[in-house]
């Protein structure tokens, strides 16, 4: 895995910056599962970290690395903005699954406030997770 991140302007592996993944992860998730959900505060969480892309999924690691993208899916909040936002910045958060298998669109498509252009948005970006 890896975690793309400016410090003084160079780019950071996860064993570099692993405290700094753990911070973000937690600030992120935290902030996902609030009512205060918003594309303004996840602005703000990647800027303050300086997040410029962070990309890796391995599959002993796919469990838990993209638990805030399955809470924000699942949030009354979310907006297109905010998937498309978060995928932006996490494009591997889209084939994380969970324990049992879910994916992103699985918490998605329970979530009664989500809308018909979030789950196009994700089918879009995982096309392959949607079996017939």
């Amino acid at each position: 895995l890896s975690l793309h991140h400016t410090e003084t302007g160079t780019a950071t592996t996860m064993s570099e910056s692993g405290n700094n993944r753990q911070s973000t992860e937690s600030e992120l998730l935290e902030f996902c599962l609030s009512d205060s959900l918003s594309k303004k505060g996840l602005r703000e969480i990647i800027e303050r970290y300086e997040i410029i892309q962070w990309t890796g999924l391995a599959p002993h690691d796919r469990v838990n690395d993209y638990q805030f993208f399955f809470e924000a899916c699942i949030n009354k909040r979310v907006t297109v903005g905010i998937i498309r936002y978060l995928l932006e910045y996490f494009p591997d958060s889209i084939r994380a699954t969970d324990e049992q298998g879910g994916s992103p669109i699985h918490y998605a498509c329970s979530n009664p406030n989500v809308t018909l252009n979030i789950i196009q948005l994700l089918i879009e970006a995982a096309p392959n997770t949607v079996r017939s």
